[in-house]
């Protein structure tokens, strides 16, 4: 989080409206803390899914916790670590046996895109890299029309020249798939805009952009990164306000808490963001906080069984 200058107002208002999380993720024996998580911060449902990692899988631990509070979850299909240039054939059709049951209401986290973090694991590449234009994508997204799933595709802009070319073609591509990009990609509000400009079935998650981006282990990709959304002192930067109010119904609150040390801080996180949201008008600050997620998830679907 920025450090707060000493001059700073704290922003005024508190957004009390229901708050519905569009992106967050578990390991395995997770539960008691999301559950702590939820309860401590008000927020009333959570698009969840399960971290696939070393042959643990979180995937269990969400299908409890939807079962054990009905209703409040929505469950996504596991996010893999071992994706490296197209997608493994198993995990595509791991995907498609749990959309077609309906034990997945989306698909949870797929890494295009993804620097290597001081935080986690570092590769050789410095990245965790599958790139959309490959032929298991096109599987995927075949597979999936008509089944109303929308796809996490997660990819961060420092390498934009890169991957906006690869992206731009595949949202074209599929026009009728709903794609979720997290975090915005940790882009600016230049290339938010372009992206909303050109595709419409892109909604973007504004987990993580409450602050600047420093977890990045290398330098160079980090400079590459966009802003925050607000300044340092909690308010609103006026690009990224002027880019919310002109697509309301394109962002979704999030937090992406996934690991221990950010499901410690949930409940701050989600207060700074009710601080963020009170400087919006009333209706879009309730269709980012909750009724968009709502709309894209469905408020009736559930995984649980």
């Amino acid at each position: 989080m920025p450090a707060i200058c000493a001059e700073c107002a704290p922003p005024a208002g508190r957004y009390t409206g229901p708050l519905f999380d569009a992106m967050a993720q578990i390991d395995a024996g997770m539960e008691r803390a999301v559950l702590r998580s939820l309860d401590d911060s008000g927020v009333a449902r959570m698009a969840l899914f399960g971290r696939d990692k070393r042959k643990r899988s979180g995937d269990g631990a969400v299908t409890h916790l939807a079962r054990e509070r009905p209703g409040v979850f929505v469950i996504g299909a596991p996010k893999r670590f071992d994706q490296r240039v197209d997608l493994s054939g198993d995990y595509i059709r791991a995907i498609l046996s749990g959309a077609r049951s309906r034990e997945y209401a989306f698909v949870g986290e797929i890494l295009y895109a993804h620097a290597d973090k001081a935080h986690g694991d570092q590769t050789a590449d410095g990245e965790r890299y599958a790139d959309p234009g490959q032929p298991g994508t096109r599987r995927l997204l075949d597979g999936l029309k008509d089944l109303n799933v929308p796809l996490m595709a997660h990819w961060e802009v420092y390498d934009w020249d890169r991957d906006w070319p690869n992206f731009r073609r595949l949202y074209g591509e599929f026009p009728k798939q709903i794609f979720i990009w997290p975090h915005a990609g940790f882009g600016s509000a230049v290339q938010v805009a372009e992206v909303l400009a050109a595709h419409a079935n892109v909604v973007v998650t504004l987990s993580k952009k409450e602050e600047s981006n420093t977890s990045l282990s290398d330098g160079s990709k980090a400079g590459r990164l966009g802003e925050a959304l607000v300044d340092e002192c909690g308010t609103l930067v006026p690009e990224w306000r002027t880019l919310i109010l002109q697509y309301p119904d394109r962002f979704l609150f999030a937090t992406d808490a996934h690991k221990d040390f950010r499901w410690e801080r949930y409940a701050r996180i989600v207060e700074r963001w009710r601080a963020i949201l009170a400087q919006l008008p009333p209706e879009p600050a309730a269709a980012v906080a909750f009724q968009n997620a709502e709309r894209l998830y469905g408020s009736t679907r559930q995984a649980a069984k």
